[in-house]
């Protein structure tokens, strides 16, 4: 009777232009995965320091990556808007005071009204503007007052999770692909079930034949690995998004004038981006998969009849 085996050594690809394009492919994939990596890393560190720009002001690191801004405390004298920007990163909460060069973090997330209480203190605005912070007294600053009978606060530990969770997913991705190029039969199929076998990508065998399969069988366990990266780009933004939202609710809801509440242009911008990446990369992955199809079946599935 035929035995199925899986030892046979990897076939020559049908043209060397198109094992050209499979290798192209691959690295774009991997190109499209650092990417969406480095953009959630520089969303998670966002706003954590400050520098000074060009003109020596006192600036938040990587601002434009803000979930959120607003504008707030201190009044223009030249118009109905305010001098001071609130920004809610994914892991901090601060402000930028341009006219004075200063800029400073608040916490790790926004504690309004007290928060704006701080932040006026740092810049030495005068106490009797948010009296009604600390007791009975009146606040003599219309924009506190509005905020007198509001409390609003965020939770950290949602974000930050989201974060963690997108780039544990890609190191995880990245960490199969080494395993299939140098220890293979580490990615042999242990699911305990058989309903699970069936659809589980994982090879199964011994370590010889999981070793012995070639490049094309990869494919499908690499695009069943990669379809996740897109769920890894898509929980943060979603997360900061619905938390961005809940902010722009709560300040609409106090009527302290125009503070142009607004979502950050580089976190919409990045995050779309990455978004787009993610989706790049399986398709990378996917084209790679068809142009090993070029080949017969049982060379993309490594197997050999034995008499």
């Amino acid at each position: 009777m035929a035995e199925m085996d899986h030892s046979a050594k990897e076939s020559p690809p049908s043209s060397p232009r198109r094992q050209r394009m499979r290798t192209i492919f691959l690295g774009l994939a991997y190109v499209f995965g650092a990417f969406a990596s480095i953009v959630q890393i520089l969303i998670l560190i966002a706003g954590k320091w400050t520098v000074r720009d060009g003109h020596g002001s006192q600036r938040l690191a990587l601002s434009s990556l803000a979930v959120v801004q607003f504008d707030g405390i201190i009044p223009s004298s030249e118009s109905d808007s305010y001098l001071v920007t609130m920004r809610y990163f994914a892991a901090s909460f601060g402000y930028e005071y341009p006219s004075a060069s200063k800029a400073g973090i608040v916490g790790s997330t926004p504690h309004l009204p007290h928060d704006l209480a701080a932040i006026g203190r740092d810049l030495s605005v005068p106490s009797d503007d948010w009296a009604c912070f600390r007791g009975p007294e009146p606040c003599a600053s219309p924009y506190f007052k509005a905020f007198r009978n509001g409390y609003f606060e965020l939770p950290a530990t949602l974000p930050y999770f989201s974060l963690v969770y997108a780039l544990v997913l890609v190191v995880f991705i990245f960490l199969a692909e080494v395993l299939v190029a140098v220890r293979p039969s580490w990615l042999r199929c242990q699911c305990y079930f058989s309903c699970f076998k069936r659809f589980c990508p994982c090879p199964r065998g011994s370590r010889s034949e999981i070793e012995a399969l070639p490049s094309v069988f990869w494919d499908r366990y690499r695009l069943w690995m990669w379809c996740m990266l897109p769920c890894a780009a898509f929980l943060p933004p979603f997360v900061l998004t619905l938390n961005g939202l809940l902010v722009k609710n709560f300040l609409r809801g106090r009527e302290a004038g125009d503070m142009n509440a607004r979502f950050g242009t580089g976190f919409v911008v990045l995050q779309a981006m990455c978004f787009g990446a993610s989706f790049a990369a399986v398709l990378c992955v996917y084209l790679r998969r068809r142009l090993g199809r070029g080949t017969s079946w049982m060379e993309q599935q490594g197997v050999t009849m034995k008499q």
